[in-house]
């Protein structure tokens, strides 16, 4: 009825709203009438026309507000309209189920009405129009009468919604699992049948046979728990005649399952007591084998170094992370080995016990240990890191030095360079020092911790002294330079700083002359290209190759190498490639040069004859053409 009163509404309100939005073709037809007093030339009475016009008065000033009204109430209806079609559909999939292929067939129009056409979004745009709608409508309507009324409305509306929406939401889901235990119960169903033919069949079989066919029992007891969930689901979800239909299956099908069980029912525990062995076999392994690996860490002999007691720290969180995981590995191993033990002969069972408690032992000794052994790594970690710290600023120290001397003693400086060297020696020198001083003081604090501790007995420190013997070998290499030694050197320097100056200036001098011939061969070669690039008159062009070819001198060539030469000699052996690829690049330029200059001047020599051959030809047709 609320439908249908819905639609008479909607009719209603195009008709009138048809009518308030023309309000002034209407306007002007009245004010026409009010003019003349006549409609067609018939007088209209003044009492009449004055209705008219108060009238048409009152339906002008308030077409805006009634429009307003009548978009309101069409969002209403719309909006009743899809709550109406919603609880509609909802009671359509909210029901009794039958066969599978119905539950599939509830789905996909679940799905097409929901989701493909996006009911939920249609809803929420509706809504949020009317929404809007309302709120411009009661405003402009200004009765307090009416604004409760639509508030009202749109309370009870969105409680309604609410409540429908979960509900329409949670259908998807229920069909589904419906069909999920409908999958369920016939796969089950289907194999059960087909195991319980063969099981049947097995019971007159010999002891080993059944032994061997029914080792797996306890999966077919689960499918046969399974097969029964599915069932008794469906039963509660289905129509009558589906329910009474599973139900006579599932008694059959339970029937025969309970005969059979009770002959083979000892098959299972056998198998049971199989797996609880394999259960206890590989819990003792790892438990074995994590306490094997802890003790080594705890106890095997470790050199002192800041890496391999950062190393024994990782290890021994580890440690302490599965501590825990294997404390209650111990206790189901041992829940389990009394299970065992109560069905086993007495000396399986002694040696099951044994084994625990030698299991236990080891882990009580682990838990014992590692914690302090944790502790007091970390503490020694500190100034272990700050003592290789110093080892390491020691020897960049050591090898600053070795630098400076090495450069020192492989040339000569002057006396300004060699006194900034000797400046930048002593203060290396200075830095080792102090740095020995910290050295010997980490040490001796490692040392003090490692041998008062009665939980690191296992740390070896012989590679740690021996590394602080060595920094005190290296610092008395340093400081063999003694004042006495330094001045015979400095004096040594100065001898070679003359030798040094005269090797300078022959290398500059051959320098020089090696730049000069490169210089004026480039040149000579430069020159050739763009005699060889000219274009332009060929007698002009031979006269000119020929006076330059044939000035080109092979000297500057010779100059060249010969300039090469001697700069090779001087210079190390890392510089002297790019200087040869350089003389090679040159080298071929000069004979490209060579091998094209007889080409220009005979290209010339040939144009210079068609050129006389053409003058020629020109002087006998002028006294032809006289004759």
């Amino acid at each position: 009825m609320q439908f249908q009163h819905s639609v008479l509404s909607t009719s209603t309100q195009l008709l009138l709203k048809d009518l308030l939005q023309n309000t002034d073709a209407h306007k002007r037809a009245f004010h026409e009438i009010y003019r003349t007093r006549s409609v067609n030339g018939i007088p209209v009475p003044p009492d009449q026309l004055e209705d008219m016009a108060e009238r048409f008065h009152f339906v002008s000033s308030t077409s805006e507000l009634h429009l307003m009204k009548m978009e309101f109430l069409e969002l209403k209806y719309r909006l009743l309209s899809l709550l109406v079609l919603a609880e509609s559909k909802l009671k359509s999939w909210i029901i009794k189920y039958g066969r599978r292929e119905s539950v599939e067939q509830l789905l996909q129009n679940y799905v097409s009405f929901i989701e493909n056409s996006k009911f939920f979004e249609q809803y929420e745009v509706t809504y949020q129009i009317l929404k809007q709608t309302a709120e411009m409508y009661v405003k402009a309507d200004g009765s307090v009468e009416e604004a409760e009324n639509v508030m009202k409305f749109m309370n009870e509306t969105t409680a309604q919604w609410r409540n429908l929406s979960v509900e329409v939401r949670s259908v998807r889901s229920m069909l589904e699992e419906v069909i999920s235990n409908w999958d369920r119960y016939g796969n089950t169903v289907a194999s059960l049948q087909a195991w319980l033919e063969d099981a049947e069949k097995m019971l007159n079989q010999s002891e080993i046979a059944k032994k061997d066919f029914f080792r797996n029992l306890p999966h077919w007891i689960q499918q046969h728990t399974a097969m029964n969930d599915a069932g008794n689901f469906l039963i509660e979800t289905c129509d009558e005649m589906v329910s009474r239909d599973l139900k006579q299956q599932l008694l059959l099908l339970n029937g025969r399952w309970r005969e059979l069980f009770m002959e083979v029912k000892q098959y299972a525990q056998a198998d049971e007591m199989d797996r609880m062995k394999k259960e206890y076999t590989d819990c003792v392994v790892t438990l074995s084998a994590f306490a094997t690996e802890a003790h080594k860490k705890l106890c095997e002999p470790l050199e002192v170094s800041f890496m391999n007691v950062k190393l024994l720290i990782q290890d021994l969180e580890d440690i302490e992370q599965r501590v825990p995981v294997m404390d209650a590995q111990y206790k189901i191993i041992t829940k389990t080995a009394h299970l065992i033990t109560k069905e086993s002969p007495q000396e399986e069972g002694k040696e099951m016990f044994a084994t625990m408690s030698k299991l236990k032992e080891q882990l009580t000794k682990v838990k014992e240990c590692y914690s302090p052994l944790l502790y007091e790594s970390q503490q020694l970690l500190i100034p272990l890191e700050e003592l290789e710290k110093q080892m390491t600023s020691f020897y960049d120290s050591l090898g600053k030095i070795n630098e400076i001397i090495t450069v020192l003693e492989r040339e000569a400086q002057s006396s300004a360079l060699f006194k900034q060297k000797h400046q930048e020696l002593l203060a290396c020198q200075e830095n080792c020092k102090k740095t020995l001083t910290l050295i010997e003081k980490g040490s001796q604090s490692v040392q003090k911790f490692v041998t008062l501790s009665n939980v690191l007995k296992h740390f070896d420190q012989t590679r740690l002294q021996r590394q602080i013997a060595d920094v005190h070998v290296a610092f008395q290499v340093i400081f063999h330079y003694s004042h006495d030694d330094e001045l015979s050197f400095f004096q040594s320097m100065v001898k070679k700083t003359g030798d040094w100056k005269k090797h300078v200036e022959t290398n500059s001098r051959l320098m020089k002359k090696f730049e000069e011939s490169r210089a004026e061969l480039e040149k000579v070669l430069r020159i050739a290209q763009e005699g060889l690039e000219e274009k332009g008159d060929p007698e002009e062009l031979l006269r000119r190759h020929t006076e330059f070819f044939s000035q080109l001198d092979q000297r500057v060539l010779n100059a060249f190498l010969k300039a090469c030469d001697e700069l090779t000699d001087i210079l190390p052996e890392q510089e002297q490639q790019g200087l040869q690829e350089a003389v090679r690049k040159l080298h071929k330029q000069w004979k490209v040069s060579q091998d094209r200059t007889e080409t220009p001047c005979i290209l010339n020599e040939g144009r210079s004859l068609s050129v006389l051959r053409s003058k020629c030809k020109r002087n006998l047709e002028i006294p032809g053409k006289s004759l």
